[in-house]
């Protein structure tokens, strides 16, 4: 599987802003991409970019092995699909369907065939002559992606296609994204601030934050190795847990404990992954709330909390709690849907030792 998409050093400013800076990325071909970060990280900009609708500060957007920065965005072979459908309201679906096809002159059998085809493509042959202002926004969102289809680029790049569409149609069109994608066997570049969506759709997810790359990997590497404290916080259904803390040399063992000795953790069988961290140093624990579970007195490694809130859920519960001493500070963890304990309850809990990782406190570098 060879390079299709290559960004060299993309930069882009506006004024004062460094909306994107020193982008470099290897997007294969027939990728699924996701591009993931909060309002204003630069996601949407270097879709911008890639698309023709912005032009680099610096850098270099290389397609199929070409420099494409000052190709204009029609003549670039890549298919851009909107959050807001951009369809022609007063055309029917066949209409829409067909229009990028007349545009380029096709005859009308091999556009009626093509149209026909594709509408069975996207579930669309029994509404082909229906006015679009009728149309539900799941089946707008098929129109849209289906006369982008038609076109056949070598590239598609999708911006937060699925905003507009209720939880329950969501879900579905990611799935049928997914299998679309497989099935052209066409590179995918997807921008969300969703994380559930980039989580579900990418072969890799790229993590924006403030302009700048902050990792890009698996959706399964980055959740169970994420490169940094923006990363490990980003990531997850519920925000990690991070905890500062202290390393020490006690009888021959590494000892992790927070600032108020709430709990100390034996972590000596990760001596050899944090070689340069020194007895004292300043550390941050993660944990995500999963991986935090509910404690009796014989355990190893157990601290007392205090419970200050539960969200019942149905499948799972939430319960917030602060460490012993803390107050102020919300901490998280997941329980079984049958266990609710009450607010104000002191209880004993534990942390999955696999599943903690330590962080550089001034850095914010994850080490383990």
């Amino acid at each position: 599987m060879g390079i299709k998409l290559r960004l060299e050093n993309l930069t882009k400013v506006f004024g004062e802003l460094v909306a994107v800076k020193n982008l470099n990325l290897d997007i294969l071909d027939g990728e699924f991409i996701c591009f993931l970060g909060p309002s204003g990280c630069g996601k949407t900009t270097t879709l911008n970019m890639l698309s023709g609708l912005e032009e680099p500060t610096e850098g270099r957007i290389i397609l199929d092995a070409k420099v494409i920065n000052h190709l204009p965005a029609r003549l670039r072979d890549i298919g851009l699909i909107f959050q807001d459908y951009a369809i022609f309201e007063n055309m029917n679906v066949y209409e829409n369907l067909a229009f990028s096809l007349r545009a380029k002159k096709v005859h009308k059998d091999e556009i009626d065939r093509v149209v026909k085809e594709e509408a069975g493509r996207f579930q669309l042959t029994g509404m082909l002559y229906k006015d679009t202002r009728t149309l539900t926004p799941g089946d707008l969102q098929r129109v849209a992606i289906g006369r982008t289809v038609i076109l056949a680029p070598s590239v598609f790049l999708l911006d937060e296609p699925l905003d507009n569409l209720d939880a329950d149609m969501r879900i579905t069109m990611r799935g049928e994204l997914k299998r679309l994608q497989k099935d052209l066997g066409k590179t995918m570049v997807y921008v969300t601030h969703d994380q559930e969506e980039a989580m579900s759709l990418a072969d890799r997810i790229v993590i924006m934050n403030l302009g700048e790359l902050q990792q890009f990997n698996t959706p399964v590497n980055i959740y169970n190795r994420p490169t940094n404290k923006f990363v490990a916080g980003f990531i997850g259904k519920l925000p990690m847990n991070f905890i500062d803390c202290h390393l020490k040399e006690e009888a021959g063992k590494l000892i992790l404990f927070d600032t108020n000795q709430t709990f100390q953790l034996d972590i000596s069988k990760h001596r050899k992954r944090i070689e340069s961290s020194i007895p004292g140093k300043e550390l941050c624990l993660g944990i995500r709330p999963e991986h935090v579970s509910m404690a009796s007195v014989s355990e190893k490694d157990s601290c007392e909390v205090t419970i200050r809130n539960i969200e019942v859920l149905g499948a799972e519960n939430v319960v917030e709690f602060n460490l012993k001493g803390e107050s102020g500070v919300v901490r998280r963890m997941t329980v079984p849907p049958e266990v609710i304990p009450n607010v104000d309850d002191r209880i004993l809990i534990r942390f999955q030792q696999e599943k903690i990782h330590l962080l550089d406190h001034v850095k914010g570098i994850v080490l383990i």
